[in-house]
C-alpha cells in the first residue's frame, strides 16, 4: 500500500531486537479500551447489531466456562465460584434489557450502549472501602473487557486480518504469540520489552523483524494504517513515502545479495581453521518450523521449547503430544531433537493455573518446580516424549533446576514412565540423551554434581544472566544492567564447561548469547563447541566459525577473563570478531 503524498510520514525510534524490514498495514492490539463512539445505525440494522452482541456474549460464555472447568479440576469449587459470578453477570437480565432498549431507541451501535452501561456499574463500585464490593468491580471489569474484545474483533484467537500485518502492541506474552495466526504476521512493534523478552526471541526464531520501546504507538496508530518496520535500525514509520520505500527496496536488495552468499555454504560443516568441530543446532518453538530448520543448515534441534505446544492446547492428550513430538523427530531425522520439558511460570502463564497469582513469579513456581509439583501433567509429557523417541534421536532436558535433587527426582519419574510404557508394549530406545539446563547460579555452582546424573548440560544464558545480576530481563528500566558479558556470568559459564569436561559429557549453549556474532570468539575460547540458535542465524554462525581459529579464541578468552566489566569484555570480543569476519557486520 502506497500512502498518499499529502499524508505526512511519521517516525518512531525504538530498540531493534530482531533484524529485517517489513511493509504492511498495522494491526493494533490494545490492552485497554477507548470509549466507543456512538456510531448511528439504521433501524433495519438493529437486529443485526443485537445479533453481533449476542454472539460476543456467547463466545465469552464458552471462554469463561472453559476457565471455570479448569479451576474446578485444579483448585476446587470455591475458586471456580468466581467464574460463576462472571457468568451470572454476563447474562444479567436487567443489563440485557437495558442494552437492547438503548440500541432500539437511540439507534446507536451496541458497543457504545453496552460499554457505557457497564462503566456506570463500575463507577458505582470503584474505590469503595468494602473489599467484597471492590471485587465486584473487578468482576464487572473483567467481563466487560472480554465482551468488548470480542465485539471489536481483538481477541487473539479470532484476529480480524486476512492479509499480512505488522502487530502493534504494548507487549506480547508467549500465550499471545501462540494464538496469533503466524502465517499472516510480518513483524512485531511493541511499546515495551527488551532484546531478551520472549516476543523478541520468538521474532528471531520466526525470522521476523521486531522493534521494542516504541512509546505511545498503541495510542497513535490504528488498525489498517500503512507502516514500515525496520528491525535493523529500530524504526517504525507511519505512512512511509515513495522515496522512503525506494530507499528501503535498494537496501533490501543489497542485504539479500549478502544473505544469498551466506546461504550457499549453509550446509557445509562448521569447523574452525585449526580443525575444531563446532556443532551448530537450531532452537524451535513450533512444529511448523522444522522444514525451515532443516533448510537453514542446522542438522539438529538443540532446544525445542515444549511450553508453546502446551499453551496451544493446555489439556492436550498424551496421544496428541506424542504425535506432535513425533512430527518434529521425523522431520529432523537422522538429526537429534532435544526437547526441554515444560518451562511454564514467570511470564509464560499457564492457562491451567489461571487465577493463581504469585508475588514474584520469576522467583516462584516455574520450570521443573511446576513439573515436579504437577506430576500427572509431567508424566503425560514424559510418556509422550518417550513414545516419540522410537521414531528418531531424542534428547530430554529439564529446565530451571537449582540442584542435583531435582534432576534425580525428574529422572526417577522418567524411569517410571519408561517402565510403564515397556509393560504396555511400547518400544523405548536405549540411546535417549538426558540433560539439565544450567540457568540458575546454584546449578552452575553445583554443575559438577549435576553432571554425574546426566548425559549433557545446556546453558540457558538468558535466565542465568537475569538471576546472577538480579536484573529482570523484561524490565526496560533496568535493561541496560542486563549484561551477558558480566564477569560473574562468564565465570559461571566457565565453571559449567569445566564441570562437563571433567565428567566427560557434552555442554551446549542455547541462550540468545549463542547467536551474538560479537561473542562467538569468546564462547569458543571458553570451550563451548555446541551452539543452538534461531534458524535464521545458523548460516551466519557457521560462516563465523569457519573464519575462526579455536586456539586463538582460547588466548582471547584468557585475556578477557582478566577484565573487570561487561562493556569492556563485549568491546574486546566485538573488536576481534570485526577483524575476523567484517562482512557479517555490514
Amino acid at each position: 500500500m502506497i500512502p498518499s503524498e499529502s499524508i505526512p510520514e511519521k517516525i518512531w525510534h525504538g530498540t531493534a531486537v530482531s533484524s529485517g524490514v517489513a511493509h504492511a498495514v498495522a494491526h493494533v492490539l490494545k490492552d485497554h479500551f477507548d470509549e466507543p463512539e456512538e456510531t448511528p445505525i439504521a433501524a433495519e440494522d438493529v437486529e443485526k447489531e443485537l445479533e453481533r452482541w449476542h454472539a460476543a456474549l456467547e463466545i465469552t460464555r464458552h471462554e469463561i466456562e472453559a476457565v471455570q472447568k479448569v479451576m474446578e479440576n485444579e483448585q476446587g469449587s470455591s475458586e471456580a465460584d468466581i467464574f460463576e459470578a462472571h457468568l451470572l453477570l454476563l447474562h444479567d437480565n436487567s443489563i440485557l434489557k437495558q442494552v437492547e432498549k438503548t440500541v432500539r431507541e437511540k439507534l446507536i451501535c451496541v458497543d457504545a450502549a453496552y460499554y457505557r452501561l457497564m462503566c456506570k456499574h463500575m463507577d458505582a463500585l470503584r474505590g469503595l472501602a468494602d473489599s467484597y464490593l471492590r471485587e465486584r468491580f473487578l468482576d464487572i471489569k473483567d467481563v466487560t473487557h472480554r465482551v468488548m474484545r470480542h465485539l471489536r474483533g481483538e481477541m487473539l484467537q479470532h484476529p480480524m486480518f486476512d492479509d499480512p500485518v505488522i502487530i502493534i502492541a504494548h507487549d506480547l506474552t508467549p500465550s499471545d504469540t501462540v494464538q496469533l495466526d503466524r502465517s499472516k504476521v510480518l513483524g512485531f512493534a511493541l511499546e515495551t520489552g527488551s532484546a531478551n523478552s520472549h516476543a523478541a526471541i520468538i521474532a528471531r526464531s520466526l525470522g521476523l523483524p521486531a522493534v521494542v520501546r516504541l512509546h505511545n504507538i498503541c495510542e497513535e496508530l490504528h488498525s489498517g494504517d500503512p507502516v514500515l518496520l525496520d528491525g535493523e535500525e529500530g524504526l517504525l514509520l507511519l505512512n512511509p513515502s515513495e522515496e522512503t520505500l525506494e530507499g528501503y527496496r535498494s537496501r533490501e536488495a543489497q542485504s539479500d545479495a549478502r544473505e544469498d552468499a551466506l546461504q550457499l555454504t549453509r550446509h557445509q560443516p562448521s569447523v574452525t581453521l585449526d580443525g575444531c568441530v563446532i556443532k551448530v543446532s537450531a532452537n524451535a518453538e513450533f512444529i511448523e518450523e522444522m522444514d525451515a530448520i532443516r533448510d537453514s543448515g542446522a542438522e539438529h534441534v538443540g532446544l525445542f521449547r515444549t511450553e508453546f505446544l502446551h499453551l496451544e492446547d493446555p489439556e492436550g492428550t498424551e496421544d496428541w503430544l506424542a504425535e506432535c513430538y513425533t512430527q518434529a523427530v521425523k522431520a529432523m531425522n537422522p538429526g537429534e531433537v532435544i526437547f526441554r520439558t515444560l518451562d511454564i511460570g514467570g511470564d509464560k502463564v499457564d492457562p491451567l493455573a489461571a487465577g493463581e497469582t504469585e508475588p514474584n513469579p520469576f522467583l516462584g513456581w516455574r520450570g521443573i518446580r511446576v513439573s515436579l509439583g504437577k506430576q500427572d501433567l509431567f508424566r503425560k509429557q514424559l510418556r509422550a516424549l518417550l513414545r516419540a523417541a522410537s521414531q528418531g534421536r531424542v534428547g530430554i532436558m529439564f529446565p530451571m533446576v537449582c540442584g542435583v535433587e531435582e534432576v534425580r527426582a525428574a529422572r526417577a519419574l522418567l524411569d517410571s514412565c519408561a517402565s510403564e510404557l515397556l509393560a504396555e508394549g511400547y518400544t523405548i530406545p536405549d540411546e535417549i540423551q538426558i540433560g539439565a539446563m544450567i540457568e540458575i547460579p546454584s546449578a552452575a555452582l553445583t554443575a559438577d554434581l549435576i553432571a554425574t546424573e546426566v548425559d549433557f548440560l545446556s546453558l540457558g544464558t538468558n535466565d542465568l544472566t537475569q538471576y546472577t545480576l538480579a536484573v529482570d530481563r523484561l524490565n526496560e528500566r533496568v535493561a541496560d544492567l542486563y549484561q551477558p558479558t558480566h564477569p560473574s556470568v562468564l565465570r559461571l559459564i566457565q565453571m559449567t564447561v569445566d564441570a562437563a569436561r571433567r565428567a566427560g559429557i557434552r555442554v551446549c549453549i542455547c541462550g540468545e548469547m549463542a547467536s551474538d556474532i560479537d561473542l562467538i570468539p569468546l564462547l569458543i575460547g571458553l570451550g563451548l563447541n555446541e551452539l543452538s540458535v534461531a534458524s535464521g542465524q545458523v548460516a551466519r554462525l557457521k560462516h563465523a566459525v569457519r573464519k575462526l581459529n579455536a586456539h586463538e579464541c582460547q588466548t582471547l578468552a584468557d585475556e578477557i577473563m582478566k577484565l573487570g566489566s561487561g562493556p569492556e569484555i563485549l568491546e574486546k570480543s566485538r573488536s576481534y570478531a570485526l577483524k575476523i569476519y567484517p562482512e557479517l557486520f555490514e
